[in-house]
C-alpha cells in the first residue's frame, strides 16, 4: 500500500489508499440438521485522488498492477466527482480491545450450533434452524496527509429460531460477541418459552392498540430516524429534523447514540474507511435531537466537522455516511415485566417490509411475522397476517417503556420497545 500511495501522491493533489481483507466462517442448520459449512476469504485495495478539486475513485482485488490502478483512479477524474474536502490529518488514536485469537475450525461452530439445536427441539415441537459466524477483518488506511491507520478485528456471531408449521414465520433470537461464546441460555429460553405461549392460532381485532415491538421490528422505526438524521439529507433539504437541534422530537424515554469506540462489542474501531477519528455521537439524547452524522464530503458540503461517519459498503464503493454502530439506551423493564404494563395489546416479533412506507417523513407500514396477541398479561397465541403503520415521529412520542437489555439486530443493538395507541390491522 505504501508503494502504491507513493506513486499515485506524485500525479495527484490528495491521495486515500484503503486496504481490507477477511475471513468468515459459516454453518447452517435447516430443520434440526446441518446444512451448510462454508469459509470464504476476500481482499481488496480501493484508492481515491484528488486533483483540481475533483476526485476519482479506482479498486482491485489484487494489487499487482498498481501502476494500473492509479492510472485507473486519474482516469476517473474525468467523471468529475465533487472531491470531499480536506483529508484527516494524524492523530493518536485509541487502543481497542478488538482482536481475540480463534480457536478450532468450522466443527467448533457447528457444535455450538448442534448445541442451540438440541436446546430448542428438546422444549418445542415446530422446525428448529440455527446458524453461527466467526469472522476475521483487516482494515488499513493510508493518505498522502500522514494518516496510517491498521485495525484488527474478530467477532462471532449466532441465531436460533422455532418456526411455526407450514410458514416462515418464528420466533428468533440472535447474539453477537467478540470471540465463540455460548449462546445466552436466557436467549434460548425466551425462544422455546416464547415459541410454546403462542402455538395456538388466535383472531384479534384491527383497531389501534398497545404494540411491543421486539428488536426485529423496533429496527424499522429507528431506520426512519437514521435517515432523517443523514447529514446528505439535511443538506438537500428534505430530512424532516433539518434546523431542529436542541429540540424535544421523541419521548424522554429514547436515547440513540452510535459507539464505535465502544469495544465489549464486536466491530469497535478507532477511525472510519476515510481516516477521520471516530468518537460517540449521540444522536437523540431523552428525546431531544442532538446531532447529525457524516461523511467527510457532506462535513465539508455544510461547513462542519466530520463525524466520523465514513464508511464502505464493500471495496467497490466510495465511502458514505452511515451509522455502523448504533444503540438506543435500554430502559428499567424485562421482557416479562413490560408485558404485564401492556395488559392487553400486540408483540411484533419479526418484520416484514420494513422499507415500506416514506421513510424519510417517517411513515412506516410493516407486516408482523409473527405478531403475537396478549391479553391480561400474558400470550395467548399468534396472529396470522397483521400489520402496524404509523409514523415514527408521532408513535415515538407515546412510547410506554423500554426494555432493560439490548439485543443485537439489523442496524445496531435495540431494546424492545413499548408503544401505546398504535394502527393495527389483521385480517377478521
Amino acid at each position: 500500500m505504501e508503494r502504491l500511495l507513493e506513486i499515485a501522491r506524485k500525479q495527484a493533489d490528495a491521495v486515500t489508499v484503503f486496504g481490507t481483507s477477511y475471513t468468515v466462517d459459516n454453518v447452517r442448520f435447516d430443520n434440526a440438521r446441518l446444512k451448510a459449512v462454508d469459509t470464504h476469504l476476500n481482499s481488496g485495495t480501493a484508492i481515491t485522488v484528488v486533483k483540481d478539486g475533483k476526485q476519482g475513485f479506482a479498486y482491485t482485488r489484487n494489487l499487482i498492477d498498481r501502476e494500473g490502478l492509479v492510472r485507473d483512479a486519474l482516469a476517473a477524474l474525468a467523471g468529475g466527482v465533487e472531491a470531499a474536502g480536506d483529508l484527516s490529518q494524524p492523530v493518536e488514536l485509541p487502543t481497542l480491545d478488538t482482536a481475540v485469537e480463534h480457536v478450532g475450525g468450522s466443527s467448533v461452530l457447528v457444535d455450538e450450533c448442534r448445541r442451540t439445536v438440541e436446546y430448542l427441539s428438546s422444549r418445542t415441537k415446530g422446525q428448529v434452524n440455527a446458524a453461527a459466524t466467526r469472522t476475521t477483518s483487516d482494515q488499513r488506511v493510508l493518505t498522502s496527509s500522514g494518516v496510517d491507520a491498521h485495525s484488527l478485528g474478530t467477532s462471532y456471531g449466532a441465531y436460533g429460531a422455532v418456526l411455526y408449521p407450514g410458514t416462515n414465520a418464528n420466533i428468533f433470537r440472535g447474539f453477537t460477541a467478540k470471540a465463540l461464546a455460548p449462546f445466552p441460555e436466557e436467549d434460548l429460553k425466551f425462544v422455546a418459552e416464547t415459541y410454546n405461549a403462542s402455538q395456538k392460532e388466535v383472531k384479534a381485532t384491527s383497531g389501534r392498540t398497545r404494540v411491543l415491538f421486539l428488536p426485529y421490528t423496533a429496527y424499522a422505526l429507528v431506520w426512519r430516524l437514521i435517515e432523517a438524521t443523514h447529514a446528505r439529507n439535511v443538506y438537500e433539504k428534505v430530512s424532516p429534523l433539518a434546523g431542529r437541534i436542541g429540540e424535544q422530537v421523541l419521548s424522554d424515554k429514547l436515547t440513540l447514540r452510535d459507539e464505535p469506540l465502544n469495544d465489549s462489542r464486536p466491530g469497535a474501531r478507532a477511525f472510519d474507511d476515510e481516516g477521520t477519528p471516530c468518537r460517540s455521537l449521540t444522536l437523540f439524547e431523552r428525546g431531544v435531537l442532538k446531532a447529525f452524522y457524516n461523511d467527510r464530503f457532506y462535513a465539508h458540503k455544510l461547513g462542519t466537522e466530520p463525524t466520523g461517519h465514513g464508511w464502505r459498503g464493500d471495496i467497490t464503493a466510495r465511502p458514505e455516511a452511515s451509522l455502523e454502530h448504533l444503540t438506543v439506551s435500554p430502559g428499567e423493564l424485562s421482557f416479562e415485566q413490560m408485558l404485564k404494563v401492556m395488559g392487553r395489546g400486540v408483540v411484533g416479533v419479526m418484520a416484514l417490509g420494513a422499507h415500506s412506507g416514506n421513510r424519510l417523513s417517517g411513515e412506516y407500514s410493516i407486516g408482523l411475522a409473527p405478531g403475537l396477541l396478549v391479553e391480561d398479561g400474558g400470550i395467548v397465541g399468534v396472529i396470522k397476517d397483521s400489520m402496524v403503520t404509523g409514523n415514527v415521529y408521532e408513535d415515538l412520542k407515546k412510547v410506554v417503556a423500554v426494555e432493560s437489555r439490548v439485543h443485537n439486530a439489523p442496524m445496531g443493538h435495540f431494546p424492545s420497545l413499548l408503544l401505546d395507541d398504535i394502527s393495527f390491522t389483521t385480517r377478521s
